[in-house]
């Protein structure tokens, strides 16, 4: 597909010879060059070795599962574990104090006899923040990210689109995603976590996420043959519209004064960077550097095989006389 339009005349580098400035584009649809699985994983553990010793234990588990999907050309890129501190099942504990206050605080303006459960809670927080009782329970949590990618050919293509389907069903399986690798809380830890796990679920709900727990997405990369031969259409596509729009006012086309190009895809980016659930835990995911290493102007992410498509444009000025 091309197409082609006029930005209007306007005085170049040249004083004597105005330029007539014409744009075009040309839309390229990319076979896809190889199939990616994109997983977060998290592990907790009582301590900080604990949960890097269990984090790293589990690549183990997760690649052999995958080697057992009968792909041997894959390629495995892990991010580096990312170790924090954190109650189990609250995903900020600060954000859920404060909406219990609030909550507590409403109920008690509109129920000054109020003797129920959350007024409980809250007057423990009181306490805990004075440091009359237990501390929270704490433990380490620790996440990374697998890119995994395997080559697509035109001979592998229609395969290829079966083995991303086995991928999606398996980065779903329990044994893959490691639902069991969480920290086994006493009755203790649970009753004393117990309000503030109401309150985050209830934050954490009211909070925008667009990312999904795995990805599985489609390659496409525009070879230099391609770029050269979707210039050359848009080239000769402005031409022809500048020359049209000079023979209209009466002028000559002159030289080309000025051209330059852009690459862009047409489709919205699947590689969000904000928070994500994983094993039911919403986390932030910083892997914004390497999405963006992932994806050149030549190179386009789809979960969708056929939105593997670039749009290629140009802006040339022409003298006009």
């Amino acid at each position: 597909m091309c197409s082609a339009q006029n930005s209007g005349a306007s005085s170049g580098a040249v004083a004597s010879a105005p330029l007539l400035s014409v744009s075009a584009q040309e839309s390229v649809t990319l076979q896809p060059v190889a199939v990616q699985l994109r997983v977060p994983f998290r592990v907790e553990g009582r301590q900080g070795e604990e949960a890097i010793a269990s984090i790293r234990e589990h690549r183990k588990t997760v690649e052999k599962l995958l080697g057992e999907l009968g792909r041997t050309d894959g390629t495995y890129r892990w991010t580096m574990p990312i170790l924090t501190n954190t109650v189990p099942f609250v995903e900020n504990p600060e954000s859920a104090r404060q909406w219990m206050r609030r909550q507590a605080a409403q109920m008690q303006v509109n129920n000054p006899q109020m003797r129920g459960r959350l007024r409980e809670m809250l007057l423990q927080e009181e306490e805990e923040l004075d440091g009359d009782s237990e501390p929270l329970p704490f433990i380490h949590a620790a996440t990374n990210r697998l890119v995994a990618e395997w080559p697509i050919t035109e001979e592998t293509l229609d395969g290829s689109i079966e083995f991303g389907a086995k991928l999606r069903r398996l980065a779903q399986s329990k044994d893959f995603r490691g639902t069991k690798l969480r920290v086994q809380l006493s009755e203790e830890e649970l009753e004393q976590i117990m309000p503030l796990m109401g309150a985050s679920a209830y934050v954490s709900s009211s909070m925008p996420t667009g990312n999904v727990d795995s990805q599985v997405l489609y390659v496409g990369v525009l070879s230099e043959g391609q770029e050269a031969a979707a210039l050359k259409k848009c080239f000769e596509k402005a031409k022809g519209q500048a020359q049209r729009l000079a023979e209209a006012a009466g002028k000559q086309l002159g030289e080309v004064r000025m051209i330059s190009s852009t690459i862009q895809s047409l489709a919205p980016s699947p590689t969000n960077t904000g928070p994500s659930y994983v094993n039911g835990v919403l986390v932030t995911t910083p892997y914004a550097v390497q999405d963006a290493q992932e994806k050149t102007e030549r190179r386009v992410l789809q979960s969708n095989p056929n939105d593997l498509v670039l749009s290629v444009s140009i802006q040339v000025g022409f003298e006009i006389r």
